[in-house]
């Protein structure tokens, strides 16, 4: 690994580890504020909403000179609505707060993947640098997970907020540190692109029975995922468990998938991709589905690693499918990492919002028993569903 990848990753994991913090606290914050789970599910989901609005715009402004000072100007306005969330009591003040947090988080993070790969030295190896990408967001969400729950029980929510902003500040500083990249080897020797696929392709490429399975599975990922993000604290704090405890389950999930994801592969490739990513969904869910037997940390910190090594195997499984689905169906790449990743988007919209309305209907506890029912039945009528759309070959 060269210097210049460190220099890369730091800002990286400090603008995760600030995530982490705030995302963990704004539940029990919305829940003291005496809203309901429904709203509280409905508010959550404005910032993936307007994070997915944002994140083709900032790919296509960005540019490798001055991205350094876009990344900053977006965390600086994540700093700021870091800082407001607490003066943000009513729904309307909540829900533009977190919009406006969304957008700029999916904007710095959108920005610094292209830098990180335009700036990564000539002789680097790439595979080994996306994996350590891969696993500085990991450590970033344990960091965060492990540490928020203890800030919030000793400190309250006003200052958990406000370390939240002082980390992203100090992922500002560290920016200055990042070399100007040079112009890129790569792009000088590339050949000449061809036309850019338009709408029709990409619309033809949704519509593939392949490649819609990847993208269910990829959405359905994310909304057990995002429901359990959004939904855990408040589970934790009616079994009796303090926001630290809740910090340890979500931490230790979180290392439980930076450690599983690169020996999934080795499963994946034994099993096929596709067998490991339709199977570990449904196992997902009905792991999930233990919680409100236990009201006790140890044995969820017990199902939580089991659900976070299954999620990681289904996330590991999903992606090879991607990849081998898109060349199967002759789908251009940059759309399918674009359906990709705007399927896990619309996941954690999902997520939290269905979650609220499930969890009003039901209660916290009983969310996780029938929202994962609910989700992996849908599932599974979703991918009934992709075996009677048309292939690429039929248009």
């Amino acid at each position: 690994m060269s210097a210049t990848v460190p220099k890369l990753l730091i800002p990286l994991i400090i603008i995760t580890t600030q995530q982490s913090v705030v995302s963990l606290v704004i539940p029990p914050f919305l829940h003291d504020l005496k809203y309901p789970v429904s709203a509280i599910g409905s508010l959550l989901a404005f910032a993936p909403i307007f994070a997915l609005l944002v994140r083709l715009p900032a790919g296509m402004v960005y540019r490798p000179r001055r991205a350094r000072a876009l990344i900053a100007g977006a965390l600086a306005i994540v700093a700021l609505s870091n800082s407001l969330y607490a003066f943000a009591v009513s729904p309307i003040a909540f829900a533009l707060v977190h919009a406006l947090n969304g957008m700029a988080l999916a904007a710095a993070t959108t920005l610094h993947l292209a830098l990180f790969v335009e700036t990564l030295p000539p002789g680097e190896n790439r595979r080994h640098a996306m994996g350590y990408y891969a696993g500085s967001l990991a450590v970033g969400y344990s960091t965060g997970g492990f540490s928020a729950g203890y800030i919030a029980d000793q400190f309250g929510y006003i200052v958990t907020f406000q370390v939240g902003a002082g980390l992203t500040i100090l992922a500002m500083a560290l920016l200055a540190f990042i070399p100007r990249p040079a112009p890129s080897q790569t792009a000088r020797e590339a050949p000449k692109a061809g036309p850019k696929p338009g709408v029709g392709h990409a619309l033809k490429a949704v519509l593939d029975p392949r490649m819609a399975t990847v993208v269910v599975v990829a959405v359905f990922l994310n909304v057990l995922h995002q429901m359990a993000n959004a939904f855990l604290p408040l589970y934790g704090l009616a079994v009796g468990l303090s926001l630290t405890d809740v910090g340890i389950i979500r931490g230790l999930y979180s290392l439980t998938n930076a450690i599983t994801r690169p020996l999934s592969g080795i499963l994946a490739t034994r099993l096929s991709a596709k067998r490991v990513m339709l199977a570990s969904l449904p196992l997902q869910s009905a792991c999930m589905m233990l919680v409100p037997l236990f009201h006790h940390l140890a044995p969820l910190l017990v199902v939580f690693v089991l659900i976070g090594f299954l999620r990681a195997v289904a996330i590991v499984g999903n992606t090879i499918q991607m990849v081998e689905s898109a060349e199967e169906a002759g789908v251009n790449r940059g759309i399918a990492s674009g359906m990709f990743n705007a399927a896990g988007d619309i996941g954690n919209i999902l997520g939290p919002s269905a979650g609220g309305l499930i969890a009003s209907l039901t209660g916290v506890n009983l969310l996780f028993l029938f929202g994962p029912l609910a989700f992996v039945a849908f599932f599974f009528l979703s991918l009934w569903g992709c075996n009677f759309l048309p292939s690429r070959r039929q248009f």
